[in-house]
């Protein structure tokens, strides 16, 4: 690689990485590119056990063989090594004593001449193999993530190259897959609120900044199928009948929702503010969670900012609006009848009702 290519390589690296912080699907796009910027044949991303340091098989490797987080192996390759090769890789059992917390050249720590059980070292050499610079990408209870660049032998210009490369850019590497897993983990707690919401009967939404629907669970679906919430322009903005009162959006500006004419029943929508991206918690503009209350003349107390209930709370005042008694709603979300009623007595001190009848 001259100079000149290299320059440009390493311009694209930063930005390659930002997009697979985003989106866990580019990691493929990533591992391509640091093969090529650092002559690894192949790469590939694994989940490890932390007290055997072996390969956990994730669903995508167990039902299909593949993964984005692989390169350079055949298909064949990867079956052998999970259903022959995985509980004795002698790499594994020598990362238990030597764990690659900085990248690693496995022949260093690993010497071939110790190995008594040669079935690995045998396969790696027919698959083009004999080395690999390994490293961690991040940790957590029980499993690390390894991130491993194979080289065809040791002690060459290729192999000295891979290992100058990872201590290059191993930082900078780590910290992309550590937001990545971040922002996922943000991501499925939204799903997750939307599925747990469901189970409560509640069509519920989150929203973006102009307005725009981000996620919808199926009863939010029925709501738009109804006309009385509906969709507006490419972007998917949220547009409300006339009869809907929103509530909770003291702090935000209102116009990011359109309105339209309807004759539909009067619904209650709750707004509560969400934070899209917790690693620029308060930075970035705020998205909303939207739940739809009770329809035919149910009423809240319109412009109370629903920020100030715990989530107990709020997902008490959430079951009433919606019909149930003060007992019902807390049973739903596991409160005993008397906890039930201390809870919904914070809920009317802070909101500055008299009784369960004004959201009905």
């Amino acid at each position: 690689m001259n100079k000149e290519n290299a320059t440009f390589w390493d311009k694209l690296l930063p930005i390659t990485l930002m997009e697979a912080a985003r989106d866990p699907l580019k990691w493929g796009d990533a591992l391509e590119l640091i093969m090529r910027m650092s002559g690894a044949k192949a790469a590939m991303i694994t989940l490890r056990d932390r007290s055997s340091c072996q390969i956990v098989n994730d669903v995508e490797l167990e039902r299909k063989y593949h993964s984005p987080l692989i390169r350079g192996f055949s298909t064949e390759a990867i079956v052998y090594y999970l259903t022959e090769l995985r509980t004795i890789d002698p790499w594994a059992e020598f990362q238990k004593t030597c764990h690659p917390h900085h990248p690693t050249q496995m022949s260093k720590v690993c010497p071939q001449d110790r190995i008594a059980d040669r079935r690995f070292l045998d396969w790696l050499r027919t698959v083009g193999f004999q080395d690999s610079v390994v490293f961690e990408l991040d940790r957590v209870a029980g499993y690390w993530t390894a991130l491993n660049l194979f080289v065809e032998r040791p002690d060459t210009p290729e192999a000295h190259r891979v290992l100058d490369f990872a201590h290059e850019n191993f930082d900078l590497i780590r910290s992309a897959w550590v937001t990545s897993q971040t922002l996922s983990r943000s991501r499925q707690s939204n799903a997750g609120l939307l599925d747990r919401a469901a189970g409560m009967g509640a069509p519920i939404c989150i929203v973006g900044a102009n307005g725009e629907l981000l996620e919808n669970n199926a009863l939010f679906g029925e709501v738009l199928a109804s006309g009385i919430i509906r969709l507006s322009g490419r972007d998917r903005r949220l547009s409300f009948s006339r009869t809907v009162r929103v509530s909770g959006l003291i702090r935000w500006d209102q116009s990011a929702f359109l309105r339209h004419e309807g004759d539909e029943d009067e619904m209650v929508v709750l707004a509560s503010r969400l934070d899209p991206d917790p690693i620029f918690a308060g930075k970035r503009e705020s998205h909303w969670i939207l739940t739809c209350g009770a329809k035919g003349g149910a009423s809240a107390a319109t412009g109370s900012h629903l920020d100030v209930l715990t989530r107990q709370e709020r997902d008490l005042y959430l079951g009433i609006t919606q019909g149930k008694s003060v007992a019902q709603a807390g049973e739903a979300i596991g409160l005993k009848r008397s906890r039930s009623f201390d809870v919904w007595g914070a809920v009317k001190d802070k909101l500055g009702l008299k009784s369960a009848h004004q959201l009905r």
